[in-house]
């Protein structure tokens, strides 16, 4: 990056890549995809060929800047999950109902884990791992402290979904006075037009700024 001293203001922040959203046989997956057959046909699709592919590019740039990395995770923390954002809640329940279990998986089951091709090794150096129960971490977790603490200044968005989780984060970011940037094949959504749409929302709302992977990692290396 520009200098040491940025490279340690600007974090990585990995939205939701966990295995119950892109692990088929997870209950969310099953569940989605029978009340709605290929629903997930194409955020599957474009995770695969796409997103974690130039995430796993990210991270090595992040990693070799000893820049910090910071995994998001959606997940419950009460057995009842009523401690998740309602909607959250209230799909769980549907689920839970017509014989899926754990739709939203609780913390400690391996569903909830990051994918196997992101997930950190235990104790990596600059590298945080937040749970939430939200769209967004900064209205259920101490992340703004974390970021404080540790001088971060610049946030770069990638992950999924880019109109929910995504783009709730950016805007509450943006809100606490980061900077935030959006890698745009960094991210997923469960149709193209909902991925674009956010993107060019956010970007007069976040004053965001929208590269794709070698566009910024070449920015930042000059």
């Amino acid at each position: 990056m520009e200098t040491k001293n940025e490279a340690k203001k600007t974090a990585l922040v990995i939205v939701d890549m966990q295995k119950y959203y892109l692990v088929p046989e997870s209950s969310y997956f099953r569940y989605f995809s029978d009340i709605q057959p290929g629903c997930l046909d194409y955020i599957y699709r474009r995770c695969n060929s796409t997103v974690i592919p130039n995430i796993i590019e990210l991270l090595n740039f992040f990693r070799a800047n000893k820049s910090p990395v910071i995994f998001l995770k959606l997940c419950g923390k009460s057995p009842d999950r009523k401690d998740l954002h309602r909607f959250f809640a209230d799909t769980w329940q549907k689920g839970k109902l017509a014989g899926y279990e754990d739709i939203y998986p609780l913390e400690s089951n391996s569903m909830a884990d990051i994918i196997d091709e992101l997930n950190p090794p235990p104790n990596e150096k600059n590298t945080f791992i937040i749970s939430k129960t939200t769209f967004s971490p900064f209205t259920c977790t101490n992340i703004d402290k974390i970021l404080q603490e540790t001088g971060i200044q610049t946030l770069v968005f990638t992950g999924l979904a880019t109109s929910q989780c995504v783009e709730t984060s950016a805007r509450d970011s943006s809100d606490r006075g980061y900077n935030v940037i959006h890698i745009e094949d960094a991210q997923a959504d469960y149709s193209e037009t909902f991925h674009n749409t956010s993107l060019f929302a956010s970007q007069g709302v976040c004053g965001g700024i929208i590269y794709h992977t070698k566009e910024f990692i070449n920015l930042y290396l000059t």
